[in-house]
């Protein structure tokens, strides 16, 4: 995050625009600078905690406030107004409406920078716990300076900033783009995905940039609607399950039929039972699953492929099915980089039956799809990934 604010700076720098990070909590943020405020504008977020931060922003200011739908192609409202029950439902949705709203930006000139008033010298309000601002120079120093936690750390062969997210877009849809469909299955391949949603997740690039750049890559028009399928689509529904049912970080929040198959099996002797700290470590008797474990806490980010798998297996080594819920959800959103997404709360849903549908009835997953590494050979030389990321 630190490293996208630091390229957010140099980029504004470059037009004259000073740009500040406070170290605070929102709220106290703005109610410090309010005094200096004219217009606030803002994006949009879906996740309860973002809708927290809008309101007690609100609060605390009295400028007006603009906030802009940025984060997804279609907004969320306009797509559908009420919880989708798979991407069959929202497809046409959305396809109906995306022309309208994928539009080529253009940038704004300024007749007058702001540079000259450094955001260092920016003269805080009064309040009580005044915010400090951050020095965005040395990313890895301004993290260790705000007291968090040592673990999990800053993992390699990722970059933060949009910078690096264009980089990755143009090699992306010169070296991929036009096998995606193919090479999107291939988790043995390098290269196979387009490795964007950290940078979607931390809003450091957007969805109509990528279906823009998409759109005039030259690839065959084929291969283009299978990535606008995962990089609209699916990640829009996953926004609309969040958005429509309050209880989607829960196990409450599955489909009837999914509480119910697995209720039913919810005392089936289980292959095995593995706690939460030896699930973590990867210390489960299945060697796949340990390897992919420990490429998610080494790296922060795994092919989809392999993270299917992974998520599937957890149901079947613990005592009761919201447990497992609970476990998939932690580890997810404390390893990987695009956690604490909308994404993420749909993803580890599926794993239970979200935006699914029933498949022949099994020992403890009852009705669930079941996902083997019978599925994941037929997708890449499993075997020779194992060896080398073991």
């Amino acid at each position: 995050m630190l490293e996208g604010l630091q390229d957010v700076e140099s980029a504004l720098r470059r037009r004259s625009i000073a740009f500040t990070a406070f170290s605070a909590d929102a709220p106290t943020v703005f109610a410090a600078i309010d005094h200096r405020l004219a217009l606030l504008v803002i994006d949009r977020g879906y996740l309860p905690m973002q809708e927290t931060w809008r309101r007690d922003v609100a609060d605390a200011t009295s400028c007006p406030i603009v906030e802009v739908e940025a984060d997804v192609v279609v907004p969320v409202d306009v797509a559908s107004d009420h919880l989708e029950t798979a991407a069959r439902t929202i497809r046409p949705k959305i396809m109906k409406q995306i022309d309208r709203f994928v539009v080529e930006r253009s940038t704004t000139a300024l007749e007058h920078g702001s540079w000259g008033d450094s955001g260092r010298n920016v003269e805080l309000g009064r309040t009580r716990g005044a915010p400090t601002t951050i020095d965005l120079s040395d990313p890895s120093a301004a993290v260790a300076g705000l007291a968090l936690a040592d673990e999990p750390g800053p993992v390699e062969g990722w970059t933060g900033g949009t910078t690096e997210a264009r980089s990755r877009l143009r090699r992306f849809c010169d070296e991929v783009l036009p096998q995606y469909s193919d090479r999107r299955q291939r988790f043995d391949r390098n290269g196979s995905s387009s490795k964007l949603s950290p940078y979607l997740h931390f809003g450091q690039i957007s969805p109509l940039e990528i279906v823009l750049a998409a759109r005039s890559s030259g690839a065959p028009e084929d291969e283009i609607d299978a990535f606008v399928e995962e990089v609209v689509v699916r990640r829009e529904l996953a926004i609309n399950f969040v958005v429509n049912e309050p209880k989607h970080d829960t196990f409450a929040g599955l489909p009837d039929w999914a509480r119910s198959t697995l209720d039913a099996h919810r005392d089936d002797e289980r292959p095995a039972l593995f706690t939460a700290a030896e699930l973590e470590s990867g210390a489960t008797d299945d060697v796949v699953w340990n390897t992919i474990m420990g490429v998610i806490r080494t790296e922060g980010w795994v092919h989809n492929q392999l993270r299917m798998y992974w998520g599937k297996q957890i149901l079947r080594w613990t005592n009761t099915p919201e447990h497992a819920h609970r476990t998939l959800l932690d580890l997810n959103n404390r390893y990987f980089l695009d956690g604490r997404d909308a994404n993420s709360f749909a993803n580890v849903a599926w794993c239970f039956g979200r935006h699914d549908q029933g498949f022949q009835e099994r020992e403890v997953i009852g009705k669930t799809r079941p996902f083997t590494d019978q599925a994941l050979r037929r997708k890449g030389d499993l075997d020779a990934w194992v060896e080398a990321n073991r």
